[in-house]
């Protein structure tokens, strides 16, 4: 009897599920033919019931009805009503987009959409996918690369060469794992991109928007924007209520935000749709408020799983770059689409599944066959993407397009491949007072010839001094995860006094502090250098070596023990860094730092030997520098540096502390962490405390239309003592504490660079007073300038 009922049940639910058929369908702009996300479709004689579009256009319907009435709408564009048959599923609907919106009518008193945004703020913690103690889950992302343009020459040409295809497609199919409060991993285990087999773009899947839409501050393009649902967001954003839609059991209220006219924030606008469900955001669409060279919007799609979550199901963006190709609105275009799946609340990791490489790329991610794919896309490929595998492909084997990427992965490094060797460009062109103009080149092996050994060494020559210098190295590195290497070197070059120590800058290439470089010293250098990564955010750095210097401005060392020029110099050190939350991308081919948000701590220690190699001082020598961008909601960006250095005994100027000074009337640059009144040697110390404090403000004390110049304040003050009194060359101490004041005004100046961005400049007066104030007021004033990039 049992059997019977289950069977007449199961052919009742059959019979049902017939009657109740599926009408779906894709929603597009019928201008652009591009999908429209998060619209409203309703049957028409039953408003309570119906749909919102999903994040790719395409919506999905049940009725009983062979024939039933719909009824469209979306903010920007006309309401439509359409009859449809049952049978004419799957259906491609357009909507028309209005030719004029009227202003928005904010209400400031008895706004609807305040309340609910406020529910929507009071729950943001508890609806960030962060703030659950962790999951995992897989990837699909596709990017698509194309040419928008309405110049019929460009249209013509790129057909003709891609055949109807797009300009470029990539796939990554990617496992990401997080564990509270902020320890993640993402390991891509297959990559395509066609014309392609290097994966070195692979970041650009996931890395241009947030994961979630629930951060205070929201960073895109390296900018960081103002959460229209983050504490104090109210006060500074204005919201409307557009619709409220019934789907299913759910109400979902649809509110537009921008910023307040008046209120000078980076803000987005856009739209959110709340659902009453614990406040939750359960769609997104944002984009820069202000107009930018480089346009941007993302969409964010959550699902509702059964652990009663919210988490992020997709995540799109598009990207517009207008590129002005023979006079017409050409621009590129490209479109990310990241599907999320398999979501695993308890996947029980622990801290050791975890390493400062937040993202790896497997060696064989590039090699995966079309069975494979095939298995593993979420969204199968149209005719379109189809094509362009098939011509860019082609096309990349006959252009050699890897062999211009490589290029790309070098170019950040200062380094241009030649086949097996690099040029190192650090090299080739150089300028500073002592030498004037300096030519050299570099050159070193590379992986193509050797794996994870580089060999070479560079030569140079300075027009001023009419020296040749050179320098010669081998570099191993045992471990690219752990950052394990050994290298040896042997340099017959200059280097400027002061520099026996902590760089002013770690960067490849020292900006304009190199240029008024002018008290140096000959050396002939050896050197053996080792180092590794422990404990996730510290690397260390161990170092031997040997030189023999001569000082190059007749100064001779004279204390109660030395009387002698050149000398020599033995010793050893020991270098720690560390960068809590610090993170990197790992490709096969480099590793690079995505920075961290929490202070770098930086300790050396070095011991001089009078013993070893013919050393001549024995000594201690310690380091140590703090430093940090601090990023403040509203407020702009403070960053701030602390260093200071001792040393134990009597020495030669060169292997004490000076350089710190930047005021050179021929070079009146802003040159960060470095006193901008003060003159580069004016100063030499055997101990001291450098403090650098500057805020930048950014555009939000003052913005007049396209006119947002970044306002910048700084104070710098610092100390130092000779501890000891032997002969001096035209230097000073600073027993009393310096100090100095200054205001920057960047972004005053902009310069389209390739409608990419802005090539900006700025000016800057900074004041010296206090202890060491000159009797000229004159004197007392640096007026510099700056030079930056922006996208806005």
């Amino acid at each position: 009897m049992a059997k019977k009922l289950l069977s007449l049940l199961l052919f009742l639910a059959a019979c049902s599920s017939f009657a109740q058929q599926k009408i779906t369908g894709l929603i597009i702009n019928e201008e652009t033919r591009e999908p429209l996300a998060f619209v409203n479709v309703i049957f028409k004689d039953q408003p309570t019931q119906g749909t919102i579009s999903d994040i790719d256009g395409k919506f999905s319907l049940v009725t009983e009805e062979n024939k039933t009435t719909l009824q469209l709408s979306y903010i920007g564009f006309k309401t439509k009503i359409i009859d449809v048959n049952r049978s004419d599923s799957p259906l491609t609907i357009t909507l028309k987009p209005l030719e004029e919106q009227l202003d928005e009518v904010i209400l400031t008193s008895g706004n609807p959409a305040l309340s609910i945004i406020e529910k929507a703020i009071a729950n943001r913690r508890e609806n960030h996918p962060e703030n659950l103690p962790e999951f995992s889950h897989d990837y699909y992302n596709k990017v698509i690369f194309d040419l928008q343009s309405d110049g019929k020459k460009v249209d013509s040409a790129f057909n003709a060469v891609f055949k109807g295809g797009h300009i470029l497609v990539m796939e990554s199919i990617t496992k990401k794992e997080f564990k509270y409060p902020r320890l993640t991993n993402e390991t891509v285990i297959a990559n395509k991109v066609s014309g392609f087999k290097n994966p070195m773009f692979t970041a650009l899947a996931t890395n241009m928007q947030p994961f979630s839409f629930y951060d205070e501050v929201i960073d895109l393009l390296d900018m960081h924007f103002l959460n229209p649902i983050s504490d104090g967001a109210l006060n500074k954003y204005d919201y409307e209520l557009k619709e409220t839609i019934i789907q299913h059991q759910d109400t979902i209220h649809l509110i537009s935000f921008k910023p307040q006219e008046g209120k000078n924030i980076e803000g987005l606008k856009g739209l959110l749709y709340i659902n009453t469900k614990n406040y939750a955001i359960q769609n997104v669409i944002a984009s820069p408020f202000e107009e930018m060279k480089i346009d941007l919007k993302i969409q964010q799609q959550y699902q509702y799983l059964p652990e009663e979550v919210w988490f992020p199901e997709q995540l799109n963006y598009s990207l517009k770059l207008s590129t002005n190709a023979g006079g017409n609105n050409d621009f590129i275009i490209a479109e990310g689409k990241s599907y999320i799946r398999n979501v695993n609340l308890q996947p029980n990791l622990t801290n050791k599944d975890f390493s400062a490489t937040v993202l790896k790329i497997d060696e064989q991610a590039p090699k995966k066959d079309s069975l494979y794919w095939e298995n593993h896309r979420i969204v199968p490929l149209n005719e379109q993407e189809n094509i362009t595998y098939r011509v860019v492909d082609s096309l990349g084997e006959e252009f050699k397009f890897d062999k211009a990427i490589s290029y790309m992965n070098k170019l950040p490094q200062g380094k241009v491949p030649i086949g097996k060797f690099d040029l190192d460009l650090k090299h080739l062109f150089g300028y500073n007072k002592h030498e004037g103009y300096r030519l050299g080149l570099g050159i070193y092996t590379n992986e193509k010839l050797i794996k994870d050994v580089e060999l070479g060494g560079y030569f140079g020559y300075g027009f001023k001094d009419h020296e040749w210098k050179y320098g010669l190295s081998g570099k191993y590195i045992i471990s690219k995860d752990d950052d394990i290497f050994i290298k040896a070197a042997y340099q017959d070059d200059i280097q400027e006094i002061g520099s026996y120590g902590l760089p002013i800058s770690d960067e490849f290439f020292n900006g304009w502090r190199d240029f008024i470089i002018e008290k140096v010293d000959h050396i002939q250098k050896y050197s053996f250098t080792g180092g590794f990564r422990s404990f996730k955010y510290l690397t260390t750095e161990i170092e031997l070596n040997h030189a023999k210097i001569t000082p190059l401005n007749n100064y001779v060392f004279e204390a109660p023990e030395y009387n002698f020029s050149p000398f020599h110099h033995t010793s050893a050190s020991i270098k720690l860094r560390y960068a809590y939350g610090e993170h990197f991308v790992q490709t096969p081919f480099q590793k690079t730092s995505l920075g961290t948000h929490f202070p770098i701590l930086t300790l050396q220690y070095t011991q001089g030997f009078d013993d070893i190699l013919e050393g001549d001082f024995s000594y201690q020598k310690i380091e140590a520098r703090i430093e940090q961008d601090v990023f403040l909601k509203n407020f702009g960006k403070t960053s701030y540096r602390i260093q200071a250095g001792y040393v134990d005994k009597v020495l030669p100027r060169n292997l004490l502390f000076t350089g710190e000074g930047s005021n050179d009337e021929d070079i009146p640059i802003v040159i960060e962490n470095t006193f901008q009144t003060m003159l580069p040697y004016e100063f030499l110390s055997d101990r001291y405390v450098d403090v650098f404090l500057s805020h930048n403000f950014g555009s939000l004390l003052f913005k007049a239309g396209k006119f947002n110049p970044e306002i910048i304040v700084h104070h710098n003050l610092g100390w130092g003592d000779l501890s000891e009194d032997y002969t001096l060359y035209n230097f000073k101490t600073k027993e009393d504490i310096y100090l100095e004041g200054g205001l920057e005004l960047a972004r005053i100046l902009k310069l389209n660079y390739f409608d990419v961005g802005y090539i900006t400049f700025g000016a800057g007066a900074f004041y010296r007073y206090g202890n060491y104030q000159l009797e000229d007021f004159d004197d007392n004033i640096a007026f510099k300038m700056n030079i930056g990039f922006s996208f806005n």
